[in-house]
């Protein structure tokens, strides 16, 4: 009996801990079109956890017309109006308590020429006083109490817009030009709106300046999503690489560098087809060749490695959403599971996946440097620390020399040559990990005219611009690279004379560190203080 009894509990154990599969929506039956025809979900939206709206090119909802877009609570739909026609929504907001939705379609029952934008106004649809875009809208995020818009549009109205616009307090905003056929995707990365599209991805610097990236995916970007709580942005799409270094439809960057994640996705990650559920991140770009078919699955990066959650669906993913502690997965599929298409049964392309807590695995710390050598000046190195995780409760430094320190982001100095591995403890709601680095602290004789090398910054302080004066015997192969407030790269600018400007359009006022790189080694850093 009590070996039975421990089996018992070892299977229960295993069973309550495992992923749940459901298609069981309270209240909702089917999204469909018609019978035969496979539904279809392009996006998602979770408001306050209350709410999950859920948009594509549907009709129906059960045997409701409701063309393109409902809510539910988790009990019940609602409809609203009956929806958008000719075309369907592919972007859902909610800006100042009030409905968003943008996308393909060209008109509501109501208004023949609310085309690409409408929001609800409590009864009905409504486009821009502005005028209706002409064309469609990808996506829309509130940045600084700002609701920005992003697609392929060049007009709202009779006013130029360039794939980019902004509202705010009944008011349109020229905020730039982006030279591509279609801009996909927003995000917030570390404060700062990012935009993803054909062009690759870009970061907002303020008025209507957009800055690119210097390295971009060889292919197209589609979308955007940060994870803040280990400081990384991920970019989806298109693309078999970036810098050089194999990332297929998926890659990492981490405000110093990309990150390459290998070539396990086998399919392209589709506008709003990846999310963070239990802190590792989720896509829909999984594909596998099964039996003379291609089936479509969900992948799950942990930080470290690839794996696949499953689902085995017959179509493409689409979406993918968190509301209430489960994952929300929507697409063009009829099935999912591996089990035969019912030709008859009306889909609702859309299932959820329960995940067990994976506890601690959402702290995901490192120590990030611009360097892994640093050269000994007038007998001192100073090195520049980071750690990605803002929001921790506290960090433990020990920096491979006896010394340590308590802070996210210390300044180091060393004054002996040698090799140091550097250890942050990181703590965060009773969360405990560790990250490693190895440094590499050498003698500036042995850098050739490193003692030579003079670099001035001014004014310093200022609050409009610096100048950068660089003693070099060349200037060949010499940049400047500007780290952020929180280390992150704010500018990187190539130097080819002896002065050398740097714009602080968009800067925050704060102390900024410029690295003086030559021939790939970092030379010298001094700080910058912008006021």
């Amino acid at each position: 009996m009590k070996k039975l009894l421990v089996i018992f509990a070892i299977c229960c154990s295993i069973s309550c801990y495992s992923q749940v599969w459901s298609d069981d929506f309270i209240g909702i039956d089917s999204l469909w079109n018609s019978f035969g025809s496979a539904p279809q979900v392009y996006d998602m939206y979770n408001y306050n956890n209350a709410i999950l709206y859920v948009g594509g090119p549907f009709k129906f909802c059960n045997s409701n017309t409701v063309n393109g877009i409902i809510s539910w609570d988790g009990n019940q739909f609602l409809s609203f109006e009956n929806g958008v026609t000719t075309g369907c929504p592919h972007s859902i907001t909610v800006y100042h308590d009030t409905l968003y939705i943008g996308g393909s379609f060209w008109h509501t029952e109501s208004d023949y020429d609310a085309k690409y934008l409408v929001f609800w106004n409590g009864s009905s649809w409504q486009r821009p006083s502005i005028g209706y875009f002409n064309d469609e809208v990808y996506d829309m995020i509130q940045y600084h109490d700002t609701l920005f818009f992003v697609g392929g549009f060049g007009s709202i109205g009779y006013q130029s817009f360039g794939r980019v616009a902004a509202y705010r307090n009944g008011s349109w905003i020229n905020v730039g030009t982006i030279e591509t056929n279609y801009v996909r995707s927003l995000e917030i990365f570390n404060g700062e709106l990012y935009i993803g599209g054909y062009m690759g991805v870009q970061r907002y610097v303020g008025g209507t300046e957009w800055e690119p990236f210097p390295v971009n995916p060889d292919g197209l970007t589609h979308e955007l999503l940060a994870d803040s709580i280990n400081s990384f942005l991920y970019v989806g799409g298109q693309f078999a690489s970036v810098g050089g270094q194999t990332s297929v439809a998926v890659a990492m960057w981490d405000g110093f560098s990309w990150n390459s994640m290998g070539s396990y996705c086998g399919a392209t990650v589709w506008p709003k087809a990846m999310e963070i559920y239990r802190g590792d991140l989720y896509t829909g770009c999984g594909m596998i060749y099964n039996n003379g078919v291609y089936e479509k699955f969900l992948t799950r990066w942990n930080g470290v490695s690839w794996d696949s959650i499953g689902g085995a669906f017959n179509s493409t993913i689409f979406a993918l959403k968190v509301f209430r502690d489960t994952l929300y997965v929507g697409g063009m599929f009829s099935y999912y599971g591996g089990d035969s298409p019912i030709p008859d049964k009306r889909s609702k392309g859309l299932v959820k996946l329960f995940m067990p807590d994976n506890g601690c695995d959402y702290l995901k710390p490192r120590i990030n440097t611009w360097a892994d050598t640093f050269y000994i000046y007038n007998g001192e190195a100073e090195v520049n620390l980071y750690n990605n995780n803002p929001y921790a409760d506290s960090w433990e430094w020990d920096f491979g020399d006896s010394q340590t320190d308590d802070v996210k982001d210390p300044v180091h100095t060393y004054t002996d040559p040698g090799e140091y591995n550097v250890q942050v403890i990181v703590t965060q709601d009773g969360c405990v990990k560790t990250a490693n680095k190895t440094i590499y602290i050498e003698l500036g004789n042995r850098v050739p005219q490193f003692e030579q090398i003079a670099m001035q910054i001014f004014p310093n302080p200022s609050s409009n611009g610096f100048t950068v004066k660089t003693g070099l015997a060349s200037y060949q192969n010499a940049e400047i690279i500007i780290a952020g407030l929180n280390g992150h790269l704010q500018s990187k600018i190539p130097i080819t004379g002896e002065t050398t400007d740097i714009s602080t359009k968009g800067w925050k006022p704060g102390v900024y560190i410029c690295n003086l790189f030559v021939e790939g080694k970092l030379l010298k850093t001094e700080k910058l203080v912008f006021e």
